[in-house]
């Protein structure tokens, strides 16, 4: 389902019914045969119990048992969708062309997995597990050529690349025939040389002729969408696998570069003099994505990552290494090491390896192998006689019969105009190999379109997106837009519900972390003379070990910033607080502010979340005066004690 269906929940209502509105979008198909009962109907509408029951058993699987609510408090859900939904299909929603277009654009996604060969894919799956396992580090040669070149361009290129492949056999250096002939760019830069790479990070072709190349040995050339290549394998190691780290980055910034190397070399210090890394990563670091989490970033191979980063975490050794502060485009780093993730067994990795095979350019070899085997399923009638015409390009016979049928798929005809609008696209190809794809192209195409008919899964999930793009475009029109683009009656409903918008009491604050508790003591007498915090560091820090780093602001008393047992009590300075075994923090508190309302320019998101569920509450109870809903209680109550 996409983002913006998603995107739904969060204003519809709270996260304890999350599930719920996803898979609310969903199908008003029944089983006819069981004679399924009407549960209850929307307008004299039956909704029925299978239909119910398939939703709610499919919402079950999926949410937790604190948060899953009995058939009596879904049904109360389910029979709102059901009314918004009613409202959509009258008011004509399901023709708007963006909603048509949009779900067309679905139905491509959704059928791709029904047009490829899983036998095919794991023979790909396998091949991946088996390259994963090593990395290769490889030159090479690009002859640029177009895809659509014509046979003379293509023929020449492809010679060319055999007479560069005979001078290095020959003798002469890679790298020096790389920089002569090479059209790749930056070959002037590399050689030719491209580091070293996995399955998965070059294109298909390419990554074959790579794997199947022994270290030392040049490939024949081969031909990729960029033109011919030839690659030579320079080292053929085992796989660095994948680290997992968390780093501390502080943005660099031209006008202050010196303040923020500076920083970051407090910091390490700090750290190296016992400071906890994630403490220190959640107080300094401003790579916001991953302070929240103690710096902790996502998994990563050796060359996924830019350099120096990747070399430098790659290069720590031991589990909770440290870095020494380094500098990229993106600011100043230190990286820890978490853990270190070598290529594990099959079935551990085949689930995300076959994800990988999927989003790849191999993946387009499974499709061949399923039109194969539904031109055996299907009755195909080929007109020998236009066949024969095509294969020879008698153009003008064709043309004279281009609205007849070449063949007949099942119970299509497919007419000869089609063939030659195809053959336009493909001209530097054989006829024989065109008139092949172009069937293959014709049996795939039906076999798609008939596909709600065929397969019932597929029919179900396609109402499901159709439905709720419905209802998001409805959401859109009689909710979100209002909440909005109404600022006055968005204030209005500020001003009415005050109570609800206020800020916590507060504490404009220094915050003193120290490595040891002697310099927390120190410290905190200080504050109490009212000295300032350059003053202090001076006092408390020696040379080049940073023993206290002082942060302000005005803050709420849970903030991540401050100390847990932390209480917003009196202007001062307090006692220690140990956070850690050489995390010592003391506050001083210059000042409480009360609590007072949140000004609406800070507050305006969340008194928009408001105001949406408040039109929503209205919305529904018009619906329902609308359209008059009567539950069969006798099927309910069958429902229920089933439950």
């Amino acid at each position: 389902m996409s983002s913006k269906l998603k995107s739904i929940i969060f204003f519809l209502m709270p996260f304890k019914t999350f599930f719920i509105v996803t898979f609310f979008s969903l199908t008003v198909f029944s089983q006819q045969n069981n004679a399924p009962e009407v549960l209850f109907t929307v307008n004299k509408k039956p909704v029925y119990e299978d239909e119910f029951l398939r939703v709610y058993n499919k919402n079950s699987d999926v949410v937790s048992e604190e948060n899953r609510l009995s058939k009596r408090e879904y049904l109360d859900l389910f029979i709102n969708y059901k009314l918004k939904l009613q409202q959509a299909y009258d008011l004509g929603y399901d023709t708007l062309s963006n909603i048509t277009d949009e779900l067309a654009g679905y139905r491509e996604q959704l059928i791709q997995p029904y047009l490829y060969d899983n036998i095919v894919v794991d023979s790909l799956v396998a091949e991946a597990y088996a390259r994963k396992k090593y990395e290769l580090n490889a030159s090479h040669i690009l002859i640029k050529l177009l895809p659509n070149a014509p046979p003379a361009d293509t023929l020449a290129a492809y010679k060319k690349a055999l007479a560069v492949r005979a001078d290095i056999v020959n003798g002469k250096p890679f790298e020096e025939v790389a920089k002569k002939v090479s059209d790749d760019p930056s070959v002037l830069q590399n050689g030719g040389n491209l580091g070293y790479f996995s399955v998965f990070d070059m294109v298909y072709p390419f990554e074959n002729a790579a794997y199947n190349t022994a270290v030392g040995q040049v490939s024949d050339p081969f031909r990729t969408s960029f033109g011919y290549h030839l690659v030579k394998v320079n080292d053929k190691r085992p796989s660095k696998g994948e680290i997992s780290v968390a780093h501390i980055m502080l943005n660099k910034t031209e006008n202050d570069s010196i303040s923020v190397e500076k920083q970051i070399n407090d910091i390490y210090k700090q750290l190296k003099n016992g400071g906890d890394f994630k403490f220190m990563a959640i107080r300094h670091s401003q790579d916001r994505a991953s302070a929240a989490n103690g710096g902790k970033l996502p998994k990563f191979s050796s060359n996924k990552m830019i350099q120096p980063f990747s070399d430098i975490a790659f290069g720590l050794k031991n589990e909770h290494d440290i870095s020494k502060p380094f500098k990229t485009k993106y600011g100043w780093h230190i990286v820890k090491l978490l853990k270190k993730h070598p290529v594990g067994d099959f079935k551990a990795m085949e689930k995300e390896l076959k994800t990988a095979v999927e989003k790849s350019d191999r993946f387009g070899l499974s499709g061949k192998s399923i039109a194969d085997k539904l031109k055996e399923q299907y009755k195909i009638t080929v007109n020998k006689k236009l066949y024969n015409q095509f294969l020879i390009q008698d153009s003008i016979s064709l043309k004279k019969h281009k609205k007849q049928p070449v063949f007949i798929l099942e119970d299509k005809p497919v007419n000869v105009n089609k063939l030659l609008a195809y053959a336009a696209t493909r001209p530097n190809d054989l006829p024989a190999k065109i008139f092949e794809d172009f069937k293959n192209h014709q049996v795939l195409n039906y076999y798609k379109n008939n596909l709600e008919k065929t397969d019932k899964n597929f029919a179900y999930t396609m109402q499901e997106y159709k439905d709720g793009l419905m209802l998001f475009a409805l959401l859109q029109d009689k909710i979100w837009k209002k909440a909005e683009n109404d600022t006055v009656a968005l204030k209005q409903y500020y001003q009415k519900h005050i109570n609800n918008y206020y800020y916590q009491k507060r504490a404009e604050v220094v915050i003193a972390n120290c490595t040891e508790e002697k310099y927390a003591k120190a410290v905190q007498k200080y504050l109490k003379k009212n000295w300032d915090t350059q003053k202090i560091k001076a006092k408390i820090n020696d040379g080049a070990v940073v023993n206290v780093i002082f942060t302000k602001g005005i803050l709420e008393a849970q903030h991540a910033k401050l100390p847990k047992a932390y209480k917003i009590a009196t202007i001062g300075v307090s006692d220690i607080f140990k956070e850690g075994k050489h995390s010592f923090t003391v506050v001083k508190t210059h000042k409480i502010i009360p609590p007072e309302p949140v000004p609406f320019k800070k507050i305006r998101g969340k008194v928009s979340t408001d105001y949406q569920q408040h039109l929503e509450k209205k919305w529904i109870e018009d619906l329902k005066q609308t359209y008059p809903i009567t539950v069969n209680k006798e099927v309910l109550e069958k429902l229920t004690i089933e439950n």
